[in-house]
């Protein structure tokens, strides 16, 4: 999603928000960082995070969200040194923030933050807003339907895999691969070189139907195996993984009449 403003650009790419070039980072607590935001303005010398800290309005405005949310200051702020550091604060500091940095910035931040909290409300937004996006990019409809039946299948597919012993990014990456292998011939870093994709790209943003639904169905399948046999561990249930995108490039292979899998 991107908007334009008299200033800013406003992007989200997957779930991040990018003004103006800026990642504005959060951290674990869902704080974003006032730093990020100071920089996408342009990094005006007197409107750094700690002037803005100082002023006599803004101690006014701490203590009472301080009042109003009923948490203590350090849940609302957070100083993190170092070279990738920063200063992060509540969602309403970040708000009024901006504020004190640019009007345009504000309106453009506020309207971002409005649309979030109406897709809560119904999430059908969130649906809608994603399908846009989507279409903007070139999907097809048969594509989008199969992204949206991917998610959420790839979604219960990680927490199986997380309930039976896969552990950490080299293990879920282990059982994604092992999926792909009888799909595609290779790992994803092989599906990458064969559509001529960026080293770190996310191969499902470049299947086509065919292929996010014939993935779909490993993975329904593979979750379902390692549930039905008490599977435990990484490489046992990657054998899993494994079993269930041969059973399903078999079944391509035939409907194809010998035809190498999801070669189109």
């Amino acid at each position: 999603m991107k908007r334009n403003t008299s200033v800013f650009i406003l992007q989200e790419v997957n779930g991040v928000l990018v003004i103006k070039g800026v990642v504005i980072r959060k951290d674990p607590q869902g704080r974003p960082c006032l730093t990020d935001l100071w920089k996408a303005a342009g990094s005006p010398k007197d409107k750094r995070p700690v002037d803005w800290l100082a002023l006599p309005s803004t101690i006014g405005f701490v203590a009472a969200a301080e009042r109003f949310l009923k948490v203590e200051k350090f849940h609302l702020l957070k100083i993190q040194k170092g070279r990738y550091g920063g200063t992060y604060g509540h969602p309403q500091l970040a708000l009024e923030y901006a504020q004190y940095l640019n009007p345009d910035l504000a309106v453009a931040v506020n309207q971002l933050y409005f649309e979030r909290v109406e897709e809560e409300k119904n999430p059908n937004l969130i649906l809608d807003r994603a399908e846009a996006t989507y279409r903007r990019r070139g999907y097809t409809e048969g594509q989008i339907r199969a992204r949206f039946l991917g998610k959420a299948t790839r979604k219960d597919f990680v927490s199986v895999l997380a309930r039976h012993g896969v552990q950490g990014p080299d293990g879920f990456r282990l059982c994604t691969n092992a999926t792909y292998k009888p799909l595609w011939g290779g790992n994803a870093a092989h599906i990458r070189q064969r559509k001529n994709l960026p080293a770190k790209a996310n191969t499902r943003e470049h299947m086509s139907e065919k292929e996010l639904v014939g993935l779909h169905l490993t993975e329904l399948l593979a979750a379902e195996s390692i549930e039905q046999k008490q599977v435990q561990g990484t490489r046992a249930c990657a054998a899993e993984c494994g079993r269930a995108a041969q059973s399903v490039a078999r079944m391509i292979i035939q409907h194809q009449q010998g035809n190498y899998p999801l070669a189109a």
